[in-house]
């Protein structure tokens, strides 16, 4: 694709070329709230991205590269390689870095802390390794998905509520969630390693989450691919992709107060 073309599409078309349009839509809400959030708080380098996987978010938002990037998975991180968006790639378990102390100005996870066992020991080996005034961004689902979902919101008023709770399980085994823990005891976490906590607010109106669960089905072909080759199996004409667009934005104008899930901002003291 041309470069300067490239440059000129939102993160939604972006995604879209890397990832089905469910989860093109996710990411794309999560870059334009990482934007927003840079904007009011200037990050600085060197970055940590925790749980980089194969650098599907990184790779999109970041418009230069990543110092590094960790994640649990080797074979995510070969994948990562191949798109040149990290100088430095490590198989890292975040609950036990190898980085000396006071190593980064800024750390960033992306939809990572719903996966960590024991999440709060991340968390203070996010504290242990930022310089004091780092930055510490992360975007994190929150217990409120459940509400905002469509099939449980939609087996709840059909009087189906054990259909409405096996289907969040499945979901949540699907994705691999283990904390799906309230915006307050996040917060709190956050507080009690010591950071303070200088933004906080909820993201992925239900509206977007609704349409994500919808399409989320249409999303499995990808996956397939990925199991079998290594790689997702996305394709989409320019038509169709400034069509979505077209969508995508009037739904991102539409933003509310309610939200799956959380950013936040929290600094290390100096």
């Amino acid at each position: 694709m041309n470069k300067n073309r490239q440059s000129n599409q939102t993160y939604f078309e972006k995604y879209l070329d890397v990832a089905p349009f469910s989860l093109a839509l996710w990411r794309a809400v999560e870059a334009n709230e990482l934007k927003r959030v840079k904007k009011h708080y200037k990050y600085k380098r060197p970055i940590l991205d925790i749980g980089c996987g194969f650098g599907e978010f990184a790779g999109v938002f970041f418009e230069s590269t990543v110092e590094v990037g960790i994640d649990i998975s080797p074979t995510e991180l070969l994948k990562a390689a191949q798109g040149k968006t990290y100088n430095k790639l490590y198989t890292e378990d975040a609950r036990k870095l190898s980085f000396a102390d006071k190593s980064f100005a800024t750390a960033i996870s992306i939809s990572v802390l719903e996966h960590i066992p024991a999440a709060e020991k991340a968390v203070q080996e996010i504290y242990r390794v930022l310089k004091p005034e780092g930055l510490f961004i992360a975007t994190i689902p929150t217990d409120e998905l459940y509400y905002y979902l469509l099939y449980p919101r939609l087996f709840e008023k059909l009087g189906l509520k054990q259909l409405a709770h096996w289907y969040f399980r499945l979901y949540n085994k699907a994705f691999k969630h283990i904390n799906l823990w309230p915006q307050e005891k996040w917060l709190q976490v956050l507080k009690k390693t010591g950071f303070k906590v200088i933004h906080s607010e909820k993201i992925i109106s239900p509206k977007i989450t609704r349409i994500f669960d919808l399409f989320l089905i249409t999303a499995l072909p990808s996956q397939i691919g990925r199991w079998l080759f290594g790689n997702r199996l996305v394709w989409g004409l320019t038509w169709k992709k400034k069509l979505l667009n077209n969508i995508f934005n009037h739904l991102i104008d539409k933003q509310s107060s309610q939200g799956s899930n959380i950013i936040v901002v929290a600094q290390k003291p100096d």
